[in-house]
């Protein structure tokens, strides 16, 4: 893969953090991890980095964690990162939906499970979080654009199914719950212009309005050529239609990975939550 996983521990306890370290590197060699004792240098690491994972600890000595979690999320490296706050004052692990802290705390952990429950919980999270088991669908009717992205969902080991117009791609989704009874997809790529049938707009649309399928359940990548000089980018119309992002040719590998990365987990997230 491109990007390596990175984890964030944030904790006062210096002993916490180096049992936190040493046993997710001892199951998870793979994974980057960065630990902080302070929310300043958790704040440096956020603007400097996007986490797989943060783990957040309630008492620090210089900020509020709950404050702390505020300014993390208004980065745009990490608005989407899952936060565990672990408590031992918290009555239940995952957070309300209703809930006026749903958007900036994923879940709380109860600290009296002690600190291999943890490991777990964090463990079993990212492995039900893996990007390598996510499903694509990527619509597009240019050979030299399809060439050009497949090559790098190739490279990245992601599973995807490639149409080239928008009926095609309806009628994929359609079979897809046919025979799962839920969307199984976990990103829809589409370019812009496809047939004159059915635009990528449209498509975007129909997926919204005539399946149902909300910002949550099969989140939208947009691919659209990037406006001339005399041209602005249309956000009313692209976000409108139900986009979740968009990205502009040509494209690069890390920017339509990081964003494909992104979707994938505002997914997995969704389904942790409702699970």
């Amino acid at each position: 893969m491109l990007f390596k996983k990175r984890l964030l521990i944030i904790d006062s306890s210096d002993s916490t953090r180096t049992i936190l370290f040493k046993e997710l590197l001892s199951t998870l060699p793979d994974i980057d991890i960065i630990a902080c004792a302070t929310a300043k240098e958790a704040l440096t690491a956020c603007k400097r980095f996007e986490f797989e994972i943060i783990t957040t600890g309630l008492t620090l000595p210089d900020m509020n964690s709950h404050d702390m979690i505020s300014e993390i999320r208004k980065h745009g490296k990490n608005v989407d990162t899952p936060i565990f706050v672990v408590s031992g004052d918290t009555p239940t692990h995952v957070v309300d939906v209703e809930n006026d802290d749903a958007n900036a705390i994923t879940a709380y952990f109860d600290k009296a499970e002690g600190h291999k429950a943890l490991v777990n919980f964090i463990i079993d999270f990212l492995n039900r979080d893996s990007t390598l088991n996510a499903r694509i669908l990527y619509v597009d009717q240019s050979a030299t654009s399809a060439a050009i992205t497949t090559s790098i969902l190739d490279k990245n080991n992601f599973s995807y199914t490639h149409v080239k117009d928008g009926e095609n791609a309806l009628n994929e989704l359609r079979m897809d719950f046919n025979n799962n009874q839920k969307c199984n997809y976990d990103v829809l790529i589409t370019d812009l212009t496809l047939t004159r049938n059915m635009s990528g707009f449209e498509l975007i649309q129909a997926v919204r309005n005539e399946l149902n399928y909300d910002y949550l359940t099969l989140p939208i990548l947009l691919m659209t050529v990037e406006p001339g000089d005399d041209e602005k980018t249309d956000f009313t119309g692209i976000f409108g239609a139900g986009t979740n992002d968009f990205i502009t040719k040509p494209i690069t590998e890390e920017k339509l990975i990081e964003r494909v990365i992104n979707l994938i987990n505002i997914k997995r997230q969704n389904e942790a939550l409702t699970a």
